[in-house]
């Protein structure tokens, strides 16, 4: 019948729809569950710290490398700078094609560590990341820092007066009318940078007088005279090498006990002057044009180190304990500012960059092995990947910012475009944690540098005891 017909028709109906539905469950099961590898035996797995167990900081902080995102870079980066600081060249073997014959002695190769290379930018000055920097370098941490012009200011300033705490939301109008400059949260009254200039203006003064030549005359012992190398060019007659007198060496030498030393004659017929001169006497009187200070960004800061006297100061402990800081642009900020003005009644003031260039890139050059710790980026940033180039890429690295790299910045940019370029070097395992580092820095700076610190007087007390 009709009626039957159309339950017969309506029951396949329904079978096959079951049928479809059953298909397409199935197939949209496979596209969402794709079946799964076994996972590596150890590949680490994902567990954060439990706090049941107590508040235990270094556990804490331990387990950032399982935690994920952010937190296992960081743990990462604790791994890398524990890396430098525990590097010592007897743990490889001695390369006669690189090494001189003086470095095959055991001690010598104990003794020779990883060159680490600091960057920092101007703000982590500003902020309480100065104090963690002072330790640093007070504890002679780190080989040499790279950092921006502000940072040099701000911490002699830091000397006399406080920046102080502020707020985001402050209105700039209303801090300007006041003489208050704000640094985010940070405030930094125009009366800091008053002293300060008070403060670098003798300074530059002196500089300059110590960059100009002097003609003045120099008694030597026959010790000190004998060991003279002098050389000819120019038309004139130079000192070369006096090991005795270092300070001498580049001088003209146009004078010997009062009588004119000629430029056109040979340097052999000088050194016989000297050596018949010694038969009779006992030493020598040179009369000589000592070429004055040829001033690069180094050495000032080393001088400001050197005057502003204070243990709280980080140029302090770089000058004492002899660590260089490099600042490519010093001009950038209250130094360029202070040399600006001075220039109208003091002029002539040279700053040589080249001469910077030439000593940060060699150091890295000369380096068994190097690591790069950088706060920020911009010039700080290239400046020491840039220096690193020169050897083939640093060994360690650690980056600390919140650039990206979708604008092409190398602030911004990950290590492994670094790794492109030679920075770094293709077997190294660089890391960059994204973030302030003004909360990120001291964290690290607790379960790395402060560590060591504590296992070397620890061991000191050992050796005491």
């Amino acid at each position: 019948t009709i009626l039957s017909r159309r339950r017969r028709k309506s029951t396949m109906s329904t079978a096959t729809e079951e049928k479809g539905s059953a298909e397409d469950c199935s197939k949209a099961t496979a596209a969402v569950l794709v079946k799964s590898e076994k996972m590596p035996e150890d590949t680490p797995q994902c567990r954060g710290y439990d706090f049941n167990k107590g508040l235990d900081y270094d556990a804490m902080f331990r387990s950032f490398l399982t935690h994920g995102f952010q937190a296992t870079h960081f743990g990462l980066a604790v791994e890398q700078i524990n890396m430098m600081l525990r590097w010592r060249l007897s743990q490889e073997k001695f390369d006669p094609s690189k090494e001189t014959e003086d470095m095959k002695d055991p001690k010598v190769r104990a003794a020779t560590k990883c060159t680490i290379f600091m960057g920092y930018t101007s703000n982590m000055v500003s902020c309480g990341n100065r104090e963690v920097i002072r330790f640093l370098l007070e504890h002679k941490l780190i080989s040499a820092v790279v950092t921006t012009g502000g940072a040099i200011e701000e911490d002699i300033m830091k000397c006399y007066n406080p920046h102080y705490m502020g707020d985001f939301k402050l209105s700039g109008r209303e801090l300007r009318l006041k003489g208050i400059n704000r640094i985010g949260n940070l405030l930094v009254p125009n009366a800091n940078y008053i002293k300060f200039e008070d403060w670098l203006k003798p300074i530059l003064i002196d500089m300059l007088q110590e960059q100009k030549s002097v003609t003045k005359e120099v008694t030597l012992s026959k010790k000190e005279a004998r060991e003279i190398v002098l050389n000819q060019e120019n038309g004139g007659v130079f000192i070369k090498e006096c090991p005795k007198r270092e300070e001498l060496e580049k001088a003209q030498l146009i004078g010997m006990d009062g009588k004119l030393v000629l430029g056109d004659i040979p340097v052999e017929k000088h050194h016989s002057t000297l050596s018949e001169h010694f038969r009779t006497h006992s030493s020598v009187t040179l009369t000589l044009i000592v070429p004055g200070v040829t001033w690069s960004p180094s050495m000032i800061i080393r001088r400001m180190g050197e005057k502003i006297n204070n243990k709280d100061s980080c140029l302090y402990w770089a000058w004492k304990n002899d660590i260089p800081i490099f600042c490519p642009a010093i001009t950038d900020g209250a130094v360029g500012d202070v040399v600006f003005f001075n220039s109208y009644k003091n002029p002539g003031l040279v700053i040589d960059t080249a001469k910077d260039i030439r000593m940060i890139n060699e150091m890295a050059m000369n380096a068994h092995k190097t690591g790069m710790l950088i706060l920020g980026g911009g010039v700080v940033k290239h400046h020491i990947c840039n220096a690193n180039l020169m050897r083939n890429g640093a060994d360690y690295s650690v980056f600390i910012n919140t650039g990206q790299e979708f604008d092409g910045s190398d602030s911004g940019a990950r290590p492994d475009e670094a790794i492109s370029w030679g920075k770094i070097r293709i077997d190294a395992k660089p890391v960059k944690v994204y973030g302030d580092a003004s909360l990120i820095f001291p964290l690290l700076v607790s379960q790395t540098f402060a560590k060591e610190v504590a296992k070397r007087s620890e061991n000191e007390a050992k050796q005491a005891s």
